[in-house]
C-alpha cells in the first residue's frame, strides 16, 4: 500500500465519522471531520467531489428562504 492508498482510507473514515456526527446532532465534531477530508484531499493531489456537496445546497436554499 503506498501512501495514496492511506490517505484515502482516511479519507473514508473522516467522511464515515462525518456523517455520524452529524446524525447525532454533533454540528462541532461533523466539522471536524469534515475538515479532516477535505486536509486529506489535499495531501492527495487528486480531484475528489465533495461529498458534503449537497448538504451545502441545501443549507444554502435554507438561507434563501
Amino acid at each position: 500500500m503506498d501512501y495514496r492508498d492511506a490517505i484515502r482510507m482516511k479519507m473514508a473514515e473522516a467522511e464515515q465519522k462525518a456523517w455520524e456526527s452529524l446524525s447525532c446532532y454533533n454540528f462541532l465534531m461533523f466539522g471536524y471531520h469534515a475538515s479532516r477530508w477535505v486536509n486529506y484531499r489535499e495531501l492527495l493531489q487528486e480531484y475528489q467531489p465533495s461529498p458534503f456537496t449537497n448538504l451545502v445546497r441545501l443549507a444554502q436554499e435554507e438561507v434563501k428562504t
